[in-house]
């Protein structure tokens, strides 16, 4: 089985990083967004049927994506935004159905729901629910880069636009004596953001709750397939 981690971008294809890992031997590649055949502007079903077909070629049962997979629940008592993203204090905030804030990031959240909405109505995804651990079907997961960095032990890579090739050498370094992967030289931020939460998806492989902090509550279902909350999956530094 394999593990694809997806670090998400809602203005173009090529902005995507992408990291897969084989958990038979632990290696590493990053596919790049054309060999999943996508070009020009992400348009979030197309992208949920690229990615789907992909992922049964490769024997990926666990996809990890650094976006919100649902709103906030209207009748939650945590104001502006989800649970989860309170205990992570995450800058971007998931509001009630279309709202946001800051309000810039209202179109990037829309199309990582929309996401993982696809996924799980048309191509049969689960989310991570209580019970995880007993489930079979392939299972996309929300997570976010920037706690991973630091459950790991390790200082977040900082924005893509204060990040120079010295920084991103850093941190593969970094991230490649924490997690004992062999990362490539010269991956791009996408890329080591999306390999940086890979730890997740190795403790949900192997069904070990030890090995992860699930932050916020599950996800719960509303009327006409929308779903609210859901958990953000982090690594625990203990699994190292």
């Amino acid at each position: 089985m394999k593990i694809l981690s997806i670090d998400l971008a809602s203005k173009r294809y090529k902005d995507l990083g992408l990291a897969l890992l084989d958990l038979e031997s632990r290696t590493l590649s990053f596919p790049q967004p054309e060999d999943l055949g996508l070009a020009g502007a992400p348009v979030a079903a197309e992208l949920a049927t690229a990615v789907d077909g992909y992922c049964r070629r490769e024997t990926v049962r666990i996809l990890l994506l650094d976006g919100p997979q649902a709103w906030r629940h209207p009748r939650s008592p945590i104001r502006h935004m989800r649970l989860a993203e309170r205990v992570l204090n995450t800058p971007a905030r998931t509001g009630n159905p279309g709202e946001a804030k800051p309000r810039t990031v209202l179109a990037f959240i829309s199309f990582s729901i929309a996401l993982f909405e696809a996924l799980r109505l048309a191509h049969g995804w689960s989310l991570l629910d209580e019970g995880w651990e007993r489930r079979r079907q392939p299972t996309a997961v929300e997570t976010f880069p920037s706690a991973a960095w630091r459950l790991l032990g390790l200082p977040p890579l900082p924005s893509k636009g204060r990040t120079d090739p010295r920084t991103l050498e850093k941190h593969r370094r970094l991230l490649e004596k924490a997690t004992g992967y062999a990362l490539p030289d010269r991956l791009n931020h996408d890329q080591l953001q999306a390999a940086a939460v890979l730890p997740v998806g190795e403790a949900l492989a192997a069904r070990d709750p030890e090995r992860l902090i699930l932050c916020g509550m599950p996800p719960i279902a509303g009327d006409g397939g929308l779903m609210y909350e859901g958990w953000i999956a982090c690594p625990r530094l203990s699994a190292f």
